[in-house]
């Protein structure tokens, strides 16, 4: 029986801890968070100290087969992320203001949360250096079909 770790917690991890470095989010870049870190070899990739993303592009480029099934990832983990903002917003973590998410405060890692939550605060840099390019390039580049 294979498990399912993608639960609110861990999207509520996720966002938040990109949100911690960016301290505002749009919306749409929100929900492009999750298809990244449920994607095991990216995240582990993404989660590296030898890592650093300069571009989606470039990292499309040179990792190809992390987004072969990106629109499929991103459609399964979208009322998951909606979710997840939704009960950071309730725990006042962040504050939604129009279509920016605001950082209100961060959750903390602690080694008790284990290795996967390691990995995705540690992968959060680059993923907020990915996410920092405009929303229309983003969806362009990563294919996802609206």
């Amino acid at each position: 029986m294979k498990l399912d770790y993608n639960n609110i917690g861990v999207g509520a991890l996720a966002i938040n801890s990109v949100l911690s470095i960016s301290n505002e989010l749009s919306i749409a870049k929100a929900t492009l968070i999750l298809p990244f870190v449920t994607h095991t070899e990216c995240l582990n990739y993404l989660a590296r100290a030898t890592t650093t993303t300069i571009s989606i592009e470039k990292l499309i480029a040179e990792k190809t087969s992390y987004f072969s099934n990106f629109n499929a990832r991103y459609y399964d983990s979208l009322c998951l992320s909606f979710s997840s903002i939704q009960y950071l917003t309730e725990m006042d973590y962040i504050q939604h203001k129009e279509d920016l998410l605001l950082k209100i405060k961060s959750l903390e890692y602690s080694a008790r949360m284990g290795s996967r939550a390691k990995r995705i605060f540690q992968a959060a840099n680059n993923i907020s250096r990915l996410l920092s390019e405009n929303d229309i390039k983003l969806f362009l580049n990563l294919r996802v079909e609206l």
